[in-house]
């Protein structure tokens, strides 16, 4: 729960400087969805792990080594992603016409 609000300070700031004003909240919803989608992966992952018991196929540290690795391979993904992004920062109230900046 932490974990989601730091993440959501970092990509509403994101989506409201490299998004054009038109497009800030739909970026900000696919966002939203990202982490529903990473909660959704975490329940099913819980969900296959569980024995019939009730117990956890992975115990201990081995459970948290697992998503670990989920982890490292995420960062790596995004290493790759982040290399090849191309900044463009769009600023409330601001367009750019003809190339030149106006306030509107």
């Amino acid at each position: 729960m932490a974990a989601e609000v730091l993440v959501a300070i970092t990509f509403l700031e994101f989506s409201y400087t490299q998004a054009p004003k038109r497009m800030k909240s739909v970026v900000s919803a696919m966002c939203y969805l990202t982490v529903s989608f990473g909660n959704l992966l975490t329940a099913g992952v819980n969900y296959f792990i569980q024995n019939e018991d009730g117990t956890s196929k992975l115990a201990g540290a081995s459970y948290y080594a697992f998503f670990t690795g989920m982890m490292l391979v995420a960062a790596i993904v995004f290493v790759f992603v982040a290399t090849f992004y191309q900044e463009k920062r769009y600023i409330h109230d601001e367009e750019t016409v003809d190339g030149e900046l106006s306030l509107s």
